[in-house]
């Protein structure tokens, strides 16, 4: 299986160890969440026009990348690090986006959008967001009887969720809901996404 642009990658949660086994309880199979946008070869060439073969020729332009939000905040990072990692992937299923009086392919505008977000400096991860939202909503599904008010809005800090759906909520596709703190496991059943198939990265699922 070769991963395409857009691609959503979910990180499958495998290990044992007690806080694994947690967090397995608490929000499913899926720890984090990522979007996959292509060899940096690839995105240089749409950007600037280069000859596809002169980047090829350069090691560091081969490098995969991926769009994420982890502690820093949200960020354009190398897949390499994540060899290894059991992963299921999904892939958009989308029509034409509309920008203005153009029609873009989604996935052209999906990236652009995501360059967008992670280079505001303003895109930090939000740790406010999994003690406000995500325990509340963990806890309200696992014991509905609790009188506990769920709440959620959007701003600009972002886990590792809100980052991914924040491209296709830009983009007025919801891929996931937006009145409640997306989790990994939402895309997965999300109607925009299309189970492609799962593996280990740069093993089973290749760049």
């Amino acid at each position: 299986m070769k991963l395409q642009a857009c691609d959503i990658i979910l990180f499958r949660n495998d290990k044992n160890d007690p806080v694994s086994r947690f967090s397995r309880w608490a929000i499913g199979p899926y720890s984090h969440v990522a979007m996959y946008l292509g060899k940096f070869y690839e995105l240089f060439c749409k950007l600037f026009g280069a000859d596809p073969a002169l980047c090829r020729a350069d090691q560091t332009f081969t490098i995969p990348l991926v769009y994420e939000s982890r502690g820093r905040g949200v960020m354009i990072a190398s897949l390499l690090p994540q060899a290894g990692v059991p992963v299921a992937v999904m892939r958009p299923v989308l029509p034409p986006i509309k920008v203005g009086q153009e029609w873009e392919s989604p996935e052209s505008q999906l990236i652009k959008v995501a360059f967008e977000i992670a280079a505001d400096e303003k895109s930090l991860y939000d740790y406010s967001c999994i003690v406000y939202s995500c325990v509340p909503r963990v806890l309200k599904e696992k014991f509905p009887w609790l009188p506990l008010p769920v709440k959620y809005h959007r701003d600009i800090f972002m886990i590792c969720s809100e980052a991914v759906a924040e491209v296709f909520w830009r983009n007025e596709v919801e891929v996931v809901p937006k009145d409640v703190v997306p989790l990994p496991g939402d895309f997965a059943l999300s109607p925009f996404l299309q189970y492609v198939g799962e593996g280990k990265l740069m093993e089973d699922i290749n760049v």
